[in-house]
């Protein structure tokens, strides 16, 4: 995460350049006790013959392929209210009843794979795990997806963020 420090009255605060809504107005006590969160949201895909998940696969048409959303709270405070979404694109096919999750409550709405995590403590990992077919004729030979993301620290709420992307390329 870059960061930016400002000088405020001799007092230095780091500001986060990723999108941050901040709820307690930011005063200076508060900022200055406040520890920048370190939260990893990943979104990574693998295929059937695969056994690890990766950013970049290749696939075929009418493949079944697995989804993994993961979030790691890698900061030294909990974090809580975590929204993970995801919006499984027209070229695929969510296959039912294969959404399973460690932690929080994972959804599947229409075409939207929305995970709910209630808190997360330091150190702790969270997965939710879904699968797709491949189903459509006309996909583009390469497909990059997403995830977005929210989370609250210490009365804090960040987002919304979005994962790194990955890739699809159709043999």
């Amino acid at each position: 995460m870059k960061m930016w420090e400002i000088n405020l009255d001799k007092e230095v605060f780091p500001l986060s350049l990723q999108p941050v809504m901040w709820r307690e107005g930011g005063s200076k006590e508060f900022t200055k006790k406040q520890p920048n969160p370190n939260v990893a949201v990943t979104l990574q895909i693998r295929g059937m013959k695969e056994k690890s998940f990766s950013q970049e696969i290749a696939y075929d048409v009418h493949e079944i392929l697995f989804v993994q959303l993961e979030v790691e709270n890698r900061g030294s405070e909990g974090i809580s209210r975590v929204i993970v979404s995801h919006m499984i694109r027209d070229y695929f096919a969510y296959i039912p009843n294969t959404l399973q999750t460690n932690k929080g409550a994972g959804e599947f709405l229409f075409r939207l794979v929305r995970w709910r995590i209630d808190e997360l403590s330091s150190g702790e990992k969270a997965q939710l795990i879904c699968q797709v077919n491949a189903s459509r004729i006309q996909i583009p030979s390469r497909i990059s997806l997403r995830a977005t993301y929210t989370f609250q620290q210490m009365g804090r709420l960040y987002g919304p963020l979005q994962t790194t992307e990955a890739i699809l390329i159709q043999q």
